[in-house]
């Protein structure tokens, strides 16, 4: 985990130790819905209300998703390959990019035979392995019924 990430867990911390949870939400309202799936300021505070705290593991992944280190994808994303494939752009060589774009889609639906991203992602896996790159996928369930997190980085 990044630098950035490390300071924002920090950060959120402290502040709600201090119970400043609007201030908590001021700053990080786009990723606690993401990971909460609150969609104002008082659902936030009948959460934090309730729980006291935040995790810090499934924070960490939602703050490195909210940052930009991984992407984002839940368990009934449907048709991911656009999202996937947007997000590696930049990441990846562009010609390892166009080999990727002629794979079969990405469907991730957990409930589908072979619907899992690691399912799913396997002939993408196969591709970057051969060009040097790997993908690493964290799955988190602490908030909802499942994300992943799919990161890419040099083998």
């Amino acid at each position: 985990m990044n630098t950035q990430v490390n300071k924002d867990v920090k950060a959120i911390q402290e502040l709600l130790s201090k119970k400043e949870y609007q201030a908590v939400y001021g700053q990080y309202a786009p990723m606690l819905q993401d990971m909460l799936f609150v969609q104002s300021f008082e659902e936030w505070l009948d959460f934090i209300q309730q729980e006291g705290a935040l995790e810090e593991e499934p924070l960490r992944l939602y703050l490195s998703a909210w940052r930009g280190s991984c992407l984002l994808l839940g368990c009934y994303e449907g048709e991911a390959s656009q999202k996937v494939l947007g997000w590696l752009k930049g990441r990846i060589p562009e010609a390892l990019l166009e080999k990727l774009s002629g794979l079969p889609p990405i469907v991730i639906d957990v409930d589908e035979l072979d619907g899992t991203l690691e399912k799913q992602l396997a002939p993408y896996q196969d591709l970057l392995t051969q060009a040097g790159f790997s993908f690493h996928i964290d799955f988190e369930d602490t908030y909802c019924a499942g994300t992943y997190f799919l990161w890419v980085g040099i083998q």
